[in-house]
């Protein structure tokens, strides 16, 4: 899913020679909600980038071919996510060049409630691998190490938690493609020009509680994050 930390280890893997393709959605039809939940939100939805017009293409050609086929995805506390990949799309959301510059802190704390999609990382998983690849992450234990492989023939599919350091990123896919593999951070919202403005908006917003524990009592946050995990997150919006 976007907004995990995904960029670092697609470089990380080019890096080690891997021809890894970067994609969010494979589901057309996952693809297709996603967009028409998004236009009712009153987000500015043009057509559909490369990266997801790539992956509709693996999911219906490479993933039906039998071919082996390795996999790498990433989850992140929810909440953390969703402020996230808002502003990486506050221009489409608010159908304004550079709207962090634009519309005032307030307005940005209210939209956030008002006009994003929160439960698209509550439901990737279902909406993506389990029609893709026919895998129900759910169906097997995750361990406290934060991430698990799990294979089933043809594929075999990594999960990383994105709050792991980068050094035990690198272990794990390196353990996952038998071969030296380094991770660096990469594309993070808070290193970006609107960097400054997320950091004040994050301080000021203030999440309803009823919010909170929608997120965290969630099937996927309760699978992927330990009750001490979930607690520091609600302590954080309390």
């Amino acid at each position: 899913m976007a907004k995990v930390g995904s960029t670092s280890v697609v470089e990380a893997l080019h890096r080690a020679g891997i021809d890894a393709q970067h994609v969010h959605r494979m589901n057309r039809e996952h693809l297709r909600r996603m967009r028409e939940s998004r236009r009712a939100h009153g987000w500015m939805v043009l057509w559909p980038p490369r990266h997801d017009r790539l992956g509709v293409r693996l999911g219906e050609t490479l993933m039906r071919s039998g071919e082996p086929v390795r996999v790498v995805t990433l989850v992140r506390e929810p909440i953390a996510r969703n402020l996230s990949s808002y502003f990486e799309h506050l221009d489409w959301i608010w159908q304004l060049r550079n709207a962090h510059a634009r519309v005032s802190l307030d307005a940005l704390c209210a939209g956030f409630i008002t006009r994003f999609t929160h439960d698209d990382v509550l439901t990737w998983f279902d909406d993506e691998i389990l029609p893709v690849l026919g895998i129900d992450v759910y169906a097997h234990p995750f361990t406290p190490a934060g991430h698990a492989v799990i294979r089933k023939a043809p594929f075999e599919l990594l999960i990383l938690k994105s709050e792991l350091d980068d050094a035990t990123k690198s272990v794990a896919l390196s353990d996952f493609f038998q071969r030296p593999i380094d991770v660096e951070r990469a594309n993070s919202t808070g290193a970006k020009s609107k960097g400054e403005v997320f950091r004040r908006f994050v301080k000021a917003l203030r999440l309803p509680p009823a919010y909170v524990e929608r997120m965290l009592n969630a099937r996927y946050t309760k699978h992927f994050y330990t009750d001490a995990e979930r607690d520091a997150v609600r302590t954080r919006w309390a």
